[in-house]
Order: structure tokens, then sequence, then C-alpha cells
């Protein structure tokens, strides 16, 4: 399976500032406005779609980075609309507050794909993975290998975006399963590698055991993987999700012992085929689903090439 490198990771932030990828004339252009390009796994989609795009020399992109701000995400919809682009790529700061922005190229009649993250309202395509699937996977994983009267912890992702709330609600509905199973904790560290090594110092020192770390995505559990390295805390199961460079080597290191590969490179090129039928004037889906994957040892250098 073909992994994104570090020098595709690049080509998007070149794209973002290239002057030349302005509205032009006979152009089909597309607005596309990413959560945060420090993000690893949305930068990495990112990437993904601009490749994609170098396969129709019609299509122009309009890169923009929301860095997290929903306020600055909506300017960025609201100045694609005034350019009149011909579609718009959001991949949403906040479930709710995305709204008015969708609702507004709704009303401009430009048509609109949430990549990865859905949206509360206004009509969009949805093209990525169900993130209560991504849970479920997780829970299901833990169900098999915890032992018994095994006690967890759960780092959740950001507050307010809806696959933080629904790979929570995947994973707690495949954990029910084993009665026997305490969660201790269970905090948001935003999807931040920083974050989820601090929240994980503070469980260390708060709880003298735990036998798994759940993270909603890997650069969090790569946080805990650090903090508990740190500590000498030796034994604990960590799961995350996003199949990243990072995690695929600790798990290969036996350091991680679950991540769930959520396809950056595929749910790219699902908005890219999306944008297509807009090009050709084709009805658009109402979403386009890519499956997540779980990686374990066992598996894992089929994730690697």
């Amino acid at each position: 399976m073909k992994r994104i490198t570090l020098k595709t990771l690049a080509l998007a932030a070149v794209l973002a500032t290239v002057p030349g990828l302005s509205a032009a004339a006979g152009k089909f252009v597309v607005g596309y406005t990413n959560l945060a390009d420090t993000d690893v796994f949305t930068m990495s989609r990112k990437t993904a779609f601009a490749e994609a795009a170098k396969a129709s020399p019609e299509l122009s992109v309009l890169f923009a980075d929301a860095n997290g701000d929903v306020s600055r995400q909506l300017d960025q919809i609201d100045n694609f609309i005034a350019k009149k682009v011909n579609a718009i790529v959001i991949v949403p700061v906040d479930f709710q507050g995305i709204v008015p922005g969708i609702e507004k190229a709704n009303k401009a009649g430009i048509p609109v794909i949430a990549l990865g993250i859905k949206a509360a309202g206004g009509t969009y395509t949805f093209v990525g993975s169900q993130n209560v699937d991504a849970g479920r996977m997780q829970g299901e994983f833990m169900v098999r290998v915890l032992p018994k009267n095994a006690q967890i912890v759960y780092l959740q992702g950001q507050p307010g975006l809806s696959h933080s709330k629904e790979r929570q609600e995947g994973f707690l509905a495949a954990l029910s399963g084993r009665k026997d199973v305490k969660v201790l904790a269970n905090l948001p560290a935003n999807y931040d590698r920083a974050e989820g090594m601090k929240v994980t110092e503070d469980w260390i020192q708060r709880f003298p055991k735990f036998d798994a770390l759940i993270a909603a995505n890997d650069q969090m559990a790569l946080g805990a993987l650090q903090a508990l390295k740190a500590a000498n805390r030796k034994g604990v199961l960590i799961s995350g999700i996003d199949g990243t460079k990072d995690a695929l080597a600790a798990i290969q290191a036996g350091e991680m012992s679950q991540s769930i590969f959520q396809n950056a490179r595929g749910q790219a090129e699902g908005a890219y085929k999306v944008v297509k039928m807009a090009m050709e004037g084709k009805p658009l889906p109402k979403e386009m689903l890519i499956p997540f994957e779980s990686i374990v040892k066992e598996n894992v250098t089929n994730y690697m090439k």
C-alpha cells in the first residue's frame, strides 16, 4: 500500500502559495480549506488531493489553512464564494460552527464536499470514513486482548468535532462486551502529541497501574508512548487511529499494539472524483465512504510500503 512521503507533504504547502493557482479563465476552480496544516493526517490528505488534481489540467485549486480556527475557515469560505469558485472542499474545524459557511455556499449554488469530517447542517457530499467504525475496531481489539478486570484510559480528540464523538462512541459500544473492564479516565488531548503526552504524564502520577491506553488518533497515542517510556511504565497496550508513519514504526517495534488505518490518499482521491463529477455536470452523491482497516504487528509491514 503506497504511503505518502515527506516530499509530497511539502508539495501542498508550496501549492498554497503559488500565485498561478488563483482562479484562471476557462478553469474549473476549487477552493480547499484545511482544518490545520500542522495536523499530520489532514496535511497528508491535502497533499494527496493536490496530486490527484494534476490529472485534470482544466482544474485549478486554491488552498487555504484554517489553522484550527473556525472563524478563519468561515472567512476563507466567504473568500472562495467572492472569487466565484466552482466547488469548495472543506475539512471542517467545527461540526456546528462550519454550518453557516456551507449554507452560504449552498445559497451561491456552489457544490460543497466535506472531507473526512461531517457537518451538522447544510447540503454537502461527505467523503471519508465512518468514524464510529474506527472506534469500534479499537474496542473489538481491546475486548480480545485485555486481561480480566483490566483498567484503561482513553484520550479523546477535539471537543466539538463530530469524529471525536463518533470514535469514542464506537469504542465504548464495542467495549461494552467486557463488563469487567474499568475506564479509569477519559479526557481530551485535542489530537495533539504534546497534549497527549501531558495528559498521560498526569495519569501516570494519578494511577499506579493501567493496562491499556486508547487514543482517538496516532499523534496522541505517540505522545502517550513518550510519557510511558519516560516513566519506565511498561506493558501498557496502546491503540491509535490514522496509520501514520511513526505509529507504524512503533507497532513494528512492539511499542504500540494497534492503529486504525485511515486512508488519506483514498479519501483525497474520492474527493477528486466528486469534483470531477461536478465538472461534468453529474449529480453528486450524498456520501462516498472509504473503509478503515486495523493494523497490528502481524500485518503492519503491508502498510509500510
